[in-house]
């Protein structure tokens, strides 16, 4: 719920900066527009879960906590202008990441009672990819002859491909049974999710011709949803997106 009313008073304030240069009658008057740019997503990613189950007639517990750093992304958009300096886009970010999953529980002894076995483990290279397309309402404020800032909110809609641990395989070493073998089991689950985002391309021209304009920019946005994937007893949440930046080239029709 927070999430949705921080998108809309960023959208509020976005439609309320944009005012003024409507107001002043200062003309946008490219047709279209599209962008590349290389950027960063700040801010990592979490799954965590935890299972209780019962063996050797008592309980036992499982928690496995995944991890993913910051990374970077690829952006591109394209849109038009609509009337006047309003104007419709729409954008694309995909991000990689690789992430490791701690595991940590406790199992009992399998033949003296209250006597349980603590273990840790790690299992690297768990993949997230992350794909998001961005529908993008707002203003183009030229603020020079070759400076212009492009201020949007919309909708997003997401798909994540998340590898996690579903579930762990337990082994015994054998007498004395004073430590246990984990296997995780890692697959592979793909899930929808829609958000929201917010926020401005800068772009300054370096060329003109009669046809087109060339030009460098750079962006920043903030962008959010947050994903369910399925577990073996349950779901787990993990949320998508964040505070992106990144620049590029830029070109108007």
């Amino acid at each position: 719920m927070h999430r949705t009313l921080r998108a809309a008073l960023i959208a509020a304030v976005v439609v309320g900066l944009g005012q003024p240069a409507f107001a002043q009658g200062t003309p946008w008057e490219d047709r279209a527009f599209a962008s590349i740019s290389f950027g960063f997503e700040g801010g990592g990613a979490e799954l965590s879960d935890a299972r209780d189950f019962s063996i050797y007639g008592e309980s036992a517990r499982i928690i496995s906590n995944t991890s993913f750093d910051p990374d970077s992304i690829l952006d591109f958009s394209v849109g038009a202008r609509v009337v006047r300096n309003f104007g419709v886009a729409i954008g694309y970010h995909t991000k990689s990441s690789t992430g490791v999953a701690d595991i940590q529980g406790s199992i009992p002894h399998p033949i003296f009672f209250d006597r349980p076995r603590n273990f840790t483990s790690a299992e690297d290279g768990i993949d997230r990819d992350e794909h998001a397309v961005h529908l993008q309402f707002g203003w183009m404020l030229p603020l020079r002859e070759k400076l212009d800032v492009f201020l949007f909110a919309g909708p997003s809609f997401y798909r994540l491909s998340q590898e996690l641990v579903s579930d762990v395989t337990l082994a015994e070493q054998g007498p004395p049974f004073t430590s246990v073998v984990v296997q995780p089991n890692i697959e592979l689950r793909k899930e929808n999710a829609t958000g929201y985002n917010a926020g401005a391309d800068v772009t300054y021209m370096l060329k003109t011709t009669d046809s087109i304009r060339l030009g460098v920019g750079g962006f920043i946005r903030v962008t959010g949803a947050t994903a369910k994937l399925a577990l073996a007893n349950g779901t787990v949440e993990t949320d998508l997106g964040g505070l992106q930046f990144g620049i590029g080239g830029r070109i108007r029709f």
